[in-house]
């Protein structure tokens, strides 16, 4: 009888027991999914904030303190819209890292003075960059932490004066004009009322012009009464600052039919009316240099070459009229390159400057015509070039003759371009121009068929001209035509598919896997990958020649800023996977981690975060040993 009732009891154990683990069965494979969801439910944003996470724990394994400061704050940068306190707390302990630097710099010993200084300017450059940084997000943040980190003026190699504590002071209030014009406005009227003119001055006011124009106005009208030639001739910030406001040009002026405001560069301040006072005085005040001869050259002896006084012995005293020598010929010097601006705006002052050029023998500067020629590059049309490359010297000509084509070109007018080219120019100047001419055209003809595109190809002379013209064709016909534009990029990827040699060729890789993005993300990603393979075999190589042929590695580490071309790079590589994150963020942050070293894997971590919030890429402090050849690495990519 006990048997059946243990038998019975034991059955129904056995019962329950088996529901239990059906139940279990059934819950599992709910709850997986459940979880899965819950994970595809998280936006590439989030996604990027818990990497974001990583990597600041990562960081904390960093040797070199520099490396730790920099991840500090670029990830409370990020971080502020979304956790200003945990922000601010990065912040402080990058700001308490940097004074712990300049500290340790300090009271470091004197048997290398050399290495000291550049310790403690690789410092000074950290702590700018923070407190600008800051200063986007709270200006009175920036300042509480500056005064953490600040110094007293110190003597570099040479006995040169290090005011960088001034000078961040002065670029703080620049900063700051973004987003509080008010305390930039008091803060620019004190450096007015006491007669100082630091370079950031500029910059205040075209940050205030964006947000309060009437008050700018009113500021750079102040500025320009107080910039008079006995002061450009007594001071030389105020010369370098009436300079640096008249080399932009004045701001252009609001049609009277349209309210809106034409485009201007931000650093055309200058009102029209203002720009031509400012410049008369400059002029005024340039008018004043004398010749220097054996008697009058100064503490730094007789002049140099083309009117220039000789370097000033230093620390030597310089009297009141040596100090109006020196700034007459630091403005006349300036004004060489703006002579274009003096014709349009103050044509009846025009003669005497070129006169006193002459005079002083400044007139056949070159590095002033290249400087004019660069200005004119840019800003002018075609018409423009064409007219000054008829009285340029003879070894501009021809630059300014292909600028005028190209500019002819890109006007819309192929005719005037080729007309340029076989009347000023021979040789392998008037071939190569053409050619490229050609090649200019064919993509702008827009060709949709394989054997007009075919045909195109032919006439590249280089890989990096075939790679170029099938980028643009693939991009021109991604909506129209997406199989065609596939096929041109794979052979495009044929191209730049062989192991590198040098940087422009991992660049190469880079473009061509950005333009598959848009049609087989998969692709994008597998392009991408034998580049950093590449880049941990260079590192590794490095890493064993560091100290005998190279100087990569700092106490066995690779510094996140300050690492030349490699560290460009490889934050290339981390923009190129943030802009893949947004389809495919697990796939991208794999192809993070086949970065092998802690470093670039940290440096490409924090582009993809970056880009996935849509910021711009930070530009590379490409300070120190460059890995090869930097080439455009270190340029924001648009």
């Amino acid at each position: 009888m006990i048997e059946k009732k243990i038998a019975s009891l034991l059955l129904g154990f056995a019962l329950v027991f088996g529901c239990v683990l059906i139940a279990l069965a059934q819950e599992s494979p709910t709850q997986q999914a459940s979880d899965a969801q819950d994970k595809e439910k998280l936006t590439p944003e989030k996604k990027a904030f818990l990497l974001l996470d990583q990597v600041v724990s990562e960081a904390g394994s960093l040797k070199l303190p520099e490396n730790r400061v920099y991840v500090q704050m670029s990830a409370a940068d990020l971080l502020w819209d979304r956790d200003e306190p945990r922000a601010r707390a990065l912040f402080s302990e990058a700001s308490a890292g940097i004074a712990d630097m300049m500290r340790r710099n300090d009271v470091a010993s004197d048997q290398n003075p050399r290495r000291d200084f550049n310790a403690n300017r690789q410092a000074l450059d950290l702590r700018q960059a923070l407190i600008l940084m800051v200063a986007k997000h709270n200006g009175e943040f920036a300042t509480q932490l500056l005064q953490t980190m600040a110094t007293p003026p110190e003597t570099g190699p040479g006995g040169r004066r290090d005011d960088s504590q001034a000078r961040l002071e002065q670029n703080l209030v620049a900063a700051i004009a973004a987003n509080d014009p008010k305390t930039a406005l008091k803060n620019a009227q004190v450096w007015l009322d006491k007669g100082e003119y630091p370079a950031a001055f500029s910059r205040v006011i075209s940050q205030i012009q964006g947000k309060d124009p009437e008050s700018a106005t009113k500021l750079s009208e102040q500025l320009v009464k107080k910039l008079q030639p006995e002061e450009l001739l007594a001071k030389p910030d105020a010369a370098r600052l009436s300079l640096s406001l008249l080399r932009p040009g004045p701001r252009p002026e609001k049609k009277s039919s349209d309210d809106s405001q034409p485009n201007a560069n931000s650093s055309q301040v200058l009102a029209p009316t203002g720009f031509r006072d400012l410049m008369a005085s400059t002029i005024t005040a340039a008018l004043r240099a004398t010749p220097q001869t054996q008697n009058n050259a100064g503490p730094g002896g007789p002049q140099g070459p083309r009117g220039r006084p000789n370097a000033p012995i230093p620390n030597a005293p310089q009297s009141e009229a040596d100090i109006l020598q020196s700034n007459a010929r630091m403005l006349l010097m300036g004004l060489q390159s703006m002579q274009l601006q003096i014709d349009q705006n103050l044509p009846e002052r025009s003669l005497a400057v070129r006169q006193k050029l002459t005079q002083l023998g400044m007139d056949n500067d070159p590095r002033s015509a290249f400087g004019q020629m660069a200005s004119l590059m840019q800003q002018g049309t075609s018409a423009n070039l064409m007219a000054a490359a008829a009285s340029a010297p003879p070894q501009m000509q021809s630059r300014l003759y292909q600028q005028a084509a190209m500019k002819a070109m890109d006007e819309g007018n192929p005719d005037l371009a080729r007309d340029i080219a076989n009347q000023h120019l021979d040789g392998a100047a008037r071939t190569n121009l053409l050619h490229s001419l050609e090649l200019k055209q064919a993509v702008s003809s827009a060709p949709n068929k394989m054997d007009e595109i075919r045909q195109a190809l032919n006439r590249a002379q280089s890989d990096d001209e075939r790679l170029s013209l099938l980028l643009q064709f693939s991009s021109s016909l991604q909506a129209s035509n997406p199989k065609l534009a596939m096929q041109l990029l794979d052979e495009a990827r044929g191209l730049v598919s062989r192991r590198a040699t040098n940087y422009g060729q991992l660049e190469s890789q880079i473009k061509v896997a950005h333009a598959y993005a848009a049609l087989e993300p998969a692709r994008s990603f597998e392009t991408l990958e034998p580049g950093i393979n590449q880049i941990n075999e260079l590192l590794s190589a490095a890493a064993l020649l560091n100290g005998f042929e190279v100087n990569m590695f700092r106490d066995g580490e690779l510094p996140l800023q300050g690492g030349g071309s490699m560290s460009a790079i490889v934050m290339r590589y981390g923009a190129e996977l943030a802009s893949l994150a947004k389809i495919d963020f697990e796939r991208a942050q794999q192809t993070s981690e086949r970065f092998q070293l802690a470093e670039p894997r940290l440096l490409a971590r924090l582009a993809m975060v970056r880009g996935v919030l849509g910021l711009s890429p930070v530009e590379s402090q490409n300070r120190g040993f460059a890995f090869g050849t930097a080439g455009q690495f270190g340029r924001r990519p648009d």
